[in-house]
């Protein structure tokens, strides 16, 4: 067989984005993963990592977001041949970024490329989500929807999206030095089995406008609807300062604050956001915090 490789880029994602748990996931501009995807003879998948927070992420590929997808796609077709991926990572891991997500969607849109399996969005987004499942534990769509269609998604649990371009706005992520190891997963051991129903219906109430600002291509409307009283109080345990930090995001000018994914990170949307990112970096206090700005990426995963 004669070597084929590809190379694909995936931008960043913020999830949850407040009361859309597990629903809503925006791209992110400035953040990515780059894939280079190579065919070989030989049977076997291997990896190679390179780039920020490299050292984090292993290597055995039924724990590595994009390596669970190859080994799947040769189990599911008897394939012969083996596969090189080499992972070059622009999002640090474990920050609420969608760093395994763009992985795994760069490497569900390579294989899908070069093997031409002529996988339609919604079997792409599937695919996607199996490798976020090696990471988290159990797949899930919000990460990978988002970087591999671009925009604002909301995704539902048969894999079928809704998908808008999102308006332009500041978006500032404050990323504390911390370090939870299987983050995601203890950030879901942290949430109940019950809410109440008064908290379900603020959810709703909430998610509603927030999707209904995209449509509008409103930020102010979409950053003052990120609230969140189901999860955002159960996961803000594992971040140190967090409510200092969210209150001085505020104080500054931000529409709106909350979790970045699974977190330890905080987002906040607003006009302002160096002013926004310099008081949520103090209210850390004596935390070390990495600040990224950035704005929704309405591309998606794309083969450069």
């Amino acid at each position: 067989m004669t070597i084929k490789q590809i190379r694909v880029y995936s931008p960043g994602s913020i999830a949850n984005l407040g009361p859309g748990f597990d629903i809503f996931g925006i791209a992110i501009e400035g953040l990515g993963d780059i894939i280079l995807l190579k065919v070989q003879n030989e049977p076997g998948i291997k990896i190679s990592i390179q780039g920020v927070g490299a050292d984090k992420i292993p290597l055995e590929p039924e724990k590595n977001s994009s390596g669970a997808i190859l080994k799947h796609i040769v189990e599911k077709h008897g394939i012969k041949h083996g596969f090189e991926v080499e992972i070059r990572k622009g999002i640090p891991p474990g920050t609420g970024m969608g760093s395994s997500g763009a992985s795994a969607s760069a490497t569900a849109l390579a294989v899908n490329e070069v093997l031409g399996l002529n996988l339609s969005k919604e079997e792409l987004v599937e695919l996607a989500a199996l490798g976020e499942g090696a990471v988290a534990g159990a797949p899930h769509a919000d990460n990978v929807s988002a970087s591999i269609l671009g925009g604002f998604v909301m995704i539902s649990e048969n894999w079928e999206f809704i998908r808008m371009d999102a308006p332009r706005m500041g978006i500032v992520v404050a990323v504390p030095d911390i370090y939870i190891e299987n983050k995601t997963k203890v950030a879901r051991e942290l949430l109940p089995e019950k809410v109440l129903l008064k908290d379900a219906i603020r959810n709703i109430n909430y998610a509603s406008r927030m999707a209904v600002a995209i449509a509008k291509k409103d930020p102010v409307l979409f950053g003052k609807n990120i609230n969140d009283y189901l999860i955002e109080p159960y996961r803000a345990a594992m971040i140190p300062n967090f409510w200092d930090v969210k209150q001085a995001a505020l104080d500054t000018g931000a529409y709106g604050c909350s979790i970045a994914g699974g977190g330890p990170s905080l987002f906040a949307v607003g006009e302002n956001i160096y002013e926004i990112g310099d008081a949520m970096k103090k209210a850390f206090k004596d935390i070390d915090c990495q600040l990224y700005y950035t704005q929704p990426s309405n591309r998606g995963a794309r083969v450069i």
